[in-house]
């Protein structure tokens, strides 16, 4: 039985990742950035997971963690952040910014460097859960530094794809989605989200789940170094 491990996996779409990749047969290890009360409901519906938190941006932890782990032949980096919301560059909060790097980049590559060791003798699939604002066409003023960070997760992610063959590297590049996220949209947003789409309306995190785990399968065996967005269309309808 293969074992995956899906950071941010409390809630939103890398909850559904878990659960997904349970229901498929995968022994699957759970994390949090701490022990909150959604990892642990996480973790209770998910028979024979293991549970793990730690910060993906400080790496010492990382890869104490993960070396505790054991071997681990799937990793999603999903878990992430967003902290600047901003209508004009002069509004950027730098700490904000920063701390969107150390999350967004440096988190998966952290987790990335210690699964390699394993991973580069014995095969293995590292997919980063990246975001539509990490395309240069659909990057907005609203998250200007969050859409650096998925920009730089994407190029990352092919880099990683060239120097090592033995391990397959994708990313997945979500649309709008419904998480916790869009608790505070408003009927206006929604309605203009929705018409933005080719499909009509925002994606379930299942959604998004179903091409994280066909992508690690041995479906998806000659795939490595690309991007996939799952976007119902925005991509090139967006408004």
């Amino acid at each position: 039985m293969k074992r995956i491990l899906v950071t941010g996996s409390s809630r939103g779409i890398g909850r559904a990742i878990a659960l997904s990749a349970s229901k498929d047969g995968y022994e699957v290890i759970v994390h949090g950035r701490t022990d909150s009360e959604e990892l642990k409901q996480t973790h209770s519906e998910i028979n024979g997971s293991t549970k793990v938190f730690f910060d993906v941006s400080d790496k010492k932890a990382a890869h104490d963690a993960i070396a505790d782990l054991g071997d681990v032949d799937i990793l999603i980096n999903n878990a992430g952040i967003v902290r600047n919301f901003t209508k004009d560059i002069s509004e950027i909060n730098d700490d904000h910014a920063i701390e969107e790097y150390r999350a967004n980049v440096l988190g998966p590559i952290h987790c990335t460097q210690a699964v390699m060791p394993y991973m580069q003798d014995n095969g293995g699939v590292v997919i980063n859960i990246a975001s539509i604002k990490g395309h240069h066409n659909l990057a907005t003023m609203s998250t200007l530094t969050y859409a650096t960070t998925k920009s730089g997760l994407i190029s990352a992610t092919k880099a990683l794809a060239k120097k090592y063959p033995s391990v397959r590297f994708c990313t997945v590049s979500p649309g709008y989605t419904n998480t916790d996220q869009t608790d505070g949209w408003n009927s206006e947003t929604f309605s203009r989200i929705n018409n933005g789409t080719i499909l009509g309306r925002i994606g379930e995190p299942k959604e998004i789940a179903d091409m994280v785990i066909f992508l690690a399968s041995d479906k998806a065996s000659y795939v490595t170094g690309s991007d996939f967005l799952v976007d119902g269309g925005y991509s090139i309808q967006g408004k």
